[in-house]
């Protein structure tokens, strides 16, 4: 008689599928967000010619929603 029972995955099997699959849904969020500061660092230091402490400045970026959205 042969025993079907399958055997339990070792705790280090299931921790790296864990990881692997925690890796696999947030890597494109994560390169996009980096992306994203990457890209408002450039435009604000290099092409506005702005110091970059004020780029990560959240009233930096409510002045710049008021100007552009003041007549609406």
């Amino acid at each position: 008689m042969s025993d079907n029972r399958q055997k339990a995955t070792p705790p280090t099997k299931r921790w790296k599928k864990i990881v692997i699959g925690l890796i696999r849904w947030t890597w494109i969020p994560i390169v996009c967000v980096v992306a994203l500061f990457i890209g408002l660092s450039i435009g604000y230091v290099y092409i506005g010619k702005q110091p970059m402490s004020e780029v990560f400045d959240l009233a930096t970026w409510r002045h710049l929603f008021d100007l552009i959205f003041a007549s609406t």
